[in-house]
This record gives C-alpha cells, structure tokens and sequence, in this order.
C-alpha cells in the first residue's frame, strides 16, 4: 500500500516567510516550510479494515465513525436505535468486526492514555454508572463512596489509523435505472405519475440505513482542485480542547468559560505565527501548500533542526511529523514524543468544504 507521506514540494510560487520574531530572537535561523508531508495533491489511502459479519442494522441517526484499531476495528453509533424492518433494538456505542458492542472505547495513542480521555465507571456497590477523566478512574462513588470498576474498553489506534464518515449520498441502484428508462418510453400522458413514483423512490434511496457497508462505497481522497474552507482567525486564536485536540472558537466562548475550561489565546506576531508561551511553541496556517494545514514549531524540538523543524500532526495516523531537511518529512522519534507529549498540542480542524 503506498503511503501519503512522500516528501514533495506543493507551491511553485510560495514565498518564504522569516521565522524571526522580535520578541523571541533565537527563532532567527528557520523559516516557514514551503512544503507538507502530503505529496502531490495530498492523496490519502484508506486503510484495510477487517471484514465485518454480524452488523448492526437500519440504522438512521448522526453519521457513524470507524476506528482502526490494534485488537479490533469498531464502529461508532451515536444514537440508540430500532431496526424498522426487523423490530431489534440497538444501543448507542462501538460495534466490532464481529458485531460485539461495547459502552465505551478509550483509544490509546502511542502506548498512552491521554489524561485528557474520559472513562465510563461503574459502582460496585449501587451500580451506578458515570463519565470522568481518566485520571480519577479510580476515585469513589460519587453517589455513595463505593469502588469503582472501568466500564470503558482500552484499545490502540493503528498507526495508519483512519476514521470515515457514513455517507449514503448519491447512490443509484439498477431498479432506479430501470424505471427512469422505462419512463421515457412512456407516453407523455403518463409521465408525470411516473415521475412522482420515482421521486418517492428516490427520497426513500437517500434516507437508506446508515450502515457500515458505505464506508466501502464512499471516497476520501483528496483531488487537485478542491476547494477548501480557510478559516479568518485575525490576530487572535482562541482555542478550546475537543476530543484529544483543540479546535477554534471566538472570543465570545473565551470570555464567557475559559475561567473554568481549557482554552488558549494565542496572539499572532509580525511573521504570521501565533505564540502560545506556557509551552513555547508557534503554530501557523500553512496555506501554500494543497490542503492547506496548521503547522507547528516546538522549541527545544523543532529548533534542532537548522532551517528546517517545522511539524504537522496527522489525525488519521496519530502521528507527528517533522520536516527534517528540504521535501524530507519523517515521523517524530518515540523517544523525542514521550519526552515531550505532555507539552505537545495540535488544532483539530477540516479544511475539506463538505
């Protein structure tokens, strides 16, 4: 399977942008990248799933995720449901390659569990069930001080981890086909009716259960040409923590919960990079290159790098990488990640317009 992480430059007409700022002087010798880890027009390539057997089925709620993972590939159901054809019941959770559900899954990256995950736990005394940082897994009952035992299913991301979005949009079956042959035959005076039926039919394709069988069918590769939502950040990038990430808000959300939340305010410099002091690192909005990322620069890892260290965090494999020399983007050294992953954070953020 060949990878998306080929070294190839993306910009003919990209201009290079000091990294010097005046406040932070020793930034001096690097620039902005001119370059990604995506080659060409960023093609990504769909990972081998196991083959399923035993799925859930009629399912109609929020779009469904899958999660390539070390023991298991499962798939996220967002809603209970009920299968309108054969009356089963399903609950809202992950479903595995054999059709196993579990109430929770906590994903592992690198070996480690970010204290930022959440835990479902359960009481051994009353039963009673809650969600709580991983950290506090093992505190008491908050109902009535008994032992708590981990609900939540432990698994490792698969390095070339990719998660796809259910999508039944556009899809056209011979019967379909069919009748829309069959309806230009006809005689004009019949049309019309025809016409209504496979409007109905049509309506009915569209609103077809949400099933693991679509992500087979759908694509998610990247094409030249695409257009892509760039987001107006200002002179200010106020930041809030998703799901493992941090994702864009405004300054409205800022004021009104940063006091009890986690969020950054990042304030942009004179060569186009937002600063975060608490753990000295710039990230910048890298649009020269096709798709456009967020790219990051850690002191104390990137500036090892000469003119080079920029970074990119892949959210599909989970991994940083760096930018070692000219068109050269390798994986970040394990050894250099655990040393500083309590420091390091990344924007979770879809350029892709849907």
């Amino acid at each position: 399977m060949p990878s998306h992480h080929s070294s190839s430059s993306h910009s003919s007409h990209s201009s290079s942008h000091s990294h010097h700022s005046s406040s932070h002087s020793h930034h001096s010798s690097s620039s902005h990248s001119s370059t990604s880890r995506y080659s060409g027009i960023g093609s990504r390539v769909r990972p081998e799933y196991r083959e399923r057997k035993n799925q859930p089925t009629g399912y109609r709620g929020k779009e469904s995720r899958i999660y390539r993972c070390k023991n298991h590939d499962y798939v996220h159901y967002d809603e209970s449901w009920t299968d309108k054809k054969t009356g089963k019941e399903y609950r809202a959770g992950y479903y595995d390659e054999e059709g196993n559900f579990y109430e929770d899954i906590i994903f592992s990256e690198h070996g480690k569990i970010l204290d930022s995950a959440t835990a479902v736990c359960r009481c051994d005394y009353c039963r009673m069930e809650d969600s709580r940082p991983w950290k506090d897994r093992e505190k008491p009952c908050t109902h009535c001080g008994g032992n708590m035992t981990l609900v939540s299913q432990i698994d490792e991301l698969a390095v070339d981890n990719s998660s796809y979005i259910s999508s039944d949009s556009g899809r056209f079956d011979l019967k379909t086909i069919m009748l829309i042959a069959f309806c230009v035959l006809m005689a004009p005076c019949v049309i019309g009716g025809i016409l209504s039926a496979i409007l109905g039919l049509l309506g009915a394709e569209s609103d077809e259960d949400k099933d693991y069988n679509s992500y087979y069918e759908g694509s998610s590769d990247y094409s030249s040409g695409v257009k892509y939502n760039i987001p107006d950040i200002g002179s200010t990038m106020y930041l809030k923590a998703g799901d493992g990430a941090y994702i864009l808000t405004d300054q409205s959300d800022y004021q009104e919960n940063s006091a009890s939340g986690d969020y950054k305010k990042l304030l942009l410099d004179s060569d186009g990079n937002y600063y975060e002091k608490a753990t000295d690192s710039y990230v910048w909005l890298n649009t020269d290159i096709d798709p456009p990322q967020f790219q990051y620069w850690y002191e104390g890892i990137s500036s090892g790098y000469g003119e080079y260290g920029w970074m990119e965090y892949d959210v599909d494999d989970r991994t940083w990488y760096i930018e070692v020399a000219q068109d050269d983007w390798q994986p970040l050294d394990s050894a250099i990640y655990e040393k500083n992953a309590d420091r390091m954070w990344h924007i979770d953020y879809d350029f892709v317009v849907k």
